[in-house]
């Protein structure tokens, strides 16, 4: 889904990952949307997608095409924000 760029957080400083338009806005909103993520065990934060868009990606036999790519809106979020938006999502007993 995504290369590693690095974005700093006035919050929580300079991490990186990647995460769908939807996780980010939860995170804003205070809503879980389901979180999904990639199997990369190399990464701690790998990328991460929620339930409508897993949905997307299923139909699509798990590829990751331009077309849905765009639909997705892959957004940069900083390390801490990737834990918080994960631990929202699980609190609220989703996945």
């Amino acid at each position: 889904m995504s290369e590693k760029r690095t974005v700093h957080c006035e919050e929580h400083g300079s991490q990186e990952t990647f995460v769908c338009q939807h996780i980010k806005e939860g995170l804003t909103e205070g809503q879980p949307y389901g979180f999904w993520w990639s199997d990369d065990p190399e990464n701690a934060r790998p990328d991460a997608w929620c339930t409508m868009c897993n949905k997307l990606v299923s139909e699509n036999e798990g590829e990751w095409t331009d077309e849905l790519l765009g639909i997705v809106q892959v957004k940069l979020l900083c390390g801490r924000c990737y834990d918080e938006a994960k631990s929202m999502n699980f609190s609220d007993g989703k996945k």
